[in-house]
């Protein structure tokens, strides 16, 4: 097993937490759809990917440390970093999926994934794969042309929400497509309190990429 640990400044690592922070009481605000302050499974169903670690059962009964059967923010708060940890290495693995079934993606370029738009919808849904590969998925992103041809990208996108979270300025961009708002009104109320969040960042323009994660948080990498 490799573990290796985020390296950033004393100020970068308080701006991360900051960031961490709003993220995860946003995320369980917009799935606790009954407003009772608690998370129960058909509750986390509504959002799959973002909710995945807490909807295996052996994760859900480990997070409700006083067995009500519901979560709440504490109990998932204390769950952060495994949670973290276990998103990682889910990537990695679909990473590794994905490579099997689409031979040269490693070293793909901006034609081999065009012509792929289904593989670049699985792409901008995996973190870990955007911050490796920013600049090349920018390009993708960037294109207005091919987005419009291929609206299922865009979506997939604004549904990874640790990677809005974590480029303010990239998401800002983002949200001045008009389309998104039609299609994706379920993401309105947790969009609307996004924008607010980064008009009070320090550094609104910064690109957090894998410091984006729990303080004192590592990755823990299986071999």
């Amino acid at each position: 097993m490799l573990f290796v640990s985020a390296s950033v400044s004393y100020a970068q690592e308080f701006l991360n937490e900051n960031v961490y922070e709003w993220f995860l009481e946003e995320r369980f605000l917009m799935a606790d759809k009954n407003d009772d302050a608690l998370l129960d499974k058909q509750e986390l169903q509504e959002f799959p990917e973002e909710f995945a670690y807490y909807l295996i059962d052996r994760h859900y009964a480990l997070t409700d440390l006083n067995k009500d059967n519901r979560l709440s923010f504490n109990e998932l708060s204390k769950r952060t970093k495994t949670e973290y940890n276990y998103r990682y290495n889910l990537e990695r693995k679909q990473l590794r999926e994905l490579s099997q079934r689409y031979p040269g993606l490693e070293t793909a370029d901006l034609a081999f994934l065009k012509s792929r738009p289904e593989l670049v919808e699985q792409l901008f849904s995996n973190f870990t794969w955007m911050v490796e590969h920013a600049s090349l998925a920018a390009s993708l992103y960037h294109d207005a042309n091919w987005t419009r041809l291929h609206p299922q990208t865009l979506i997939a996108l604004h549904k990874n929400l640790r990677w809005m979270t974590a480029n303010p300025a990239k998401a800002r961009d983002l949200y001045s497509n008009r389309d998104m708002t039609r299609r994706l009104p379920e993401l309105l109320g947790w969009r609307a309190d996004h924008k607010a969040f980064i008009r009070r960042l320090p550094t609104p323009d910064r690109f957090y990429g894998l410091g984006f994660l729990p303080a004192g948080a590592g990755i823990e990498v299986n071999r």
